[in-house]
């Protein structure tokens, strides 16, 4: 089988790729992950699409141009879930000390928000709409900002892209070369694979293949908990500090994440669990005791020196592709830089400045 373009990497980056490459174009495109559908950094259970970022919220690049395309990808693979896949939850980000709410007021007030998508909330307008939370001199309102489960989200995409014709590849492993210009992909247990060009979507694991072994990407392993609650958990709305804790139902919430600079494997382990719990009730006090494990997940992101993900030609080979460094913002960043990225690969319109993977030249 002979595709146009081959996708090496099933997650937020990969698939997103795929659906933009898909509905721009004829081409003939094939996804391959050997650990599966969103089974990496991916995989989390829950993912915040949060464009006030960072200790002091600040707005992130192409904030709402991000949340737009987003939301259209979201509402429009829905229906190929039978759960719901994403909520327009807003979410709010209580400051945790005098320094930090006058960074953050600051922030929201100096950023170019467009009305309403961002506000400073006094600690009694905070208390009032978010009783018990834990805050100094107030917190930002970021009601643009949404609670998506990912897994759910990455299902239904790919079921939606299977339909529009894309075809898919999981759970095997395949050595990897190129000859006369075509790239050739041998799975071992079925016929060899060819492509014109191939695109590298695999996260931190991008670096294995030796080609794009120099990538300037650093791994950060990130711990989540899932916790069960015998009362309703009091919130409707995400909350950002800290970590995060967001809802999946009225009885089940989501907590994290650590950021891991050094570790010893991808496991998930009790120092993690404490380092969420202890952070968590620092945030809501109140929920001490009412709360018990349901599972924890593991998974290594990938991080690049200004924190901004990358996307472009390699240098030298040619035909091959790369859409990498998403880290903690790839939910946000994924649909935007998708169609960036499609665009260039099918026409050469060039990629923002930003994100371009020639500024590490």
């Amino acid at each position: 089988m002979k595709y146009d373009f081959c996708i090496i990497g099933a997650g937020l980056a990969g698939l997103s790729l795929a659906k933009e490459l898909s509905s721009l174009s004829n081409t003939k495109i094939l996804v391959i992950d050997p650990l599966g559908i969103g089974k990496g950094a991916s995989g989390s259970p829950i993912g915040l699409a949060n464009p006030a970022t960072g200790r002091y919220a600040t707005k992130s690049w192409k904030a709402e141009e991000s949340l737009n395309l987003l939301e259209e990808n979201l509402e429009k693979v829905s229906s190929f879930s039978t759960e719901k896949i994403f909520s327009k939850s807003g979410i709010v980000r209580p400051a945790m000390d005098s320094k930090i709410a006058k960074r953050m007021k600051e922030n929201v007030e100096t950023s170019d928000w467009s009305d309403g998508s961002c506000k400073w909330l006094s600690e009694k307008e905070l208390h009032n709409n978010f009783p018990d939370l834990f805050c100094i001199d107030g917190g930002v309102w970021v009601p643009s900002g949404m609670t998506v489960a990912i897994p759910k989200y990455l299902d239904a995409l790919a079921s939606y892209l299977k339909v529009s014709g894309v075809d898919f590849i999981e759970g095997i492993n395949f050595d990897i070369r190129k000859l006369n210009n075509i790239w050739f992909l041998d799975l071992k247990s079925t016929n060899e694979i060819e492509a014109n060009h191939i695109v590298i979507t695999a996260g931190i694991k991008s670096t294995r293949y030796d080609f794009w072994k120099d990538l300037p990407l650093h791994p950060v392993k990130g711990q989540v908990a899932v916790f069960k609650t015998e009362q309703k958990f009091p919130y409707r709305s995400a909350i950002s500090a800290l970590g995060y804790f967001a809802g999946i139902d009225p009885y089940t919430f989501v907590a994290g994440s650590t950021y891991e600079h050094k570790f010893a494997n991808e496991e998930t382990d009790r120092k993690g669990l404490s380092y969420i719990e202890d952070r968590m009730l620092r945030v809501m006090p109140h929920m001490e005791g009412k709360y018990k494990l349901l599972e924890q997940w593991a998974g290594v992101r990938a991080s690049t020196p200004d924190r901004k993900p990358f996307a472009g030609d390699h240098p030298h080979i040619e035909g091959c592709s790369i859409l990498a460094g998403l880290g903690s913002k790839g939910l946000l960043y994924s649909s935007l830089l998708a169609k960036e990225f499609a665009h260039f690969l099918l026409d050469g319109t060039a990629i923002s400045s930003e994100v371009s993977l020639n500024r590490f030249n």
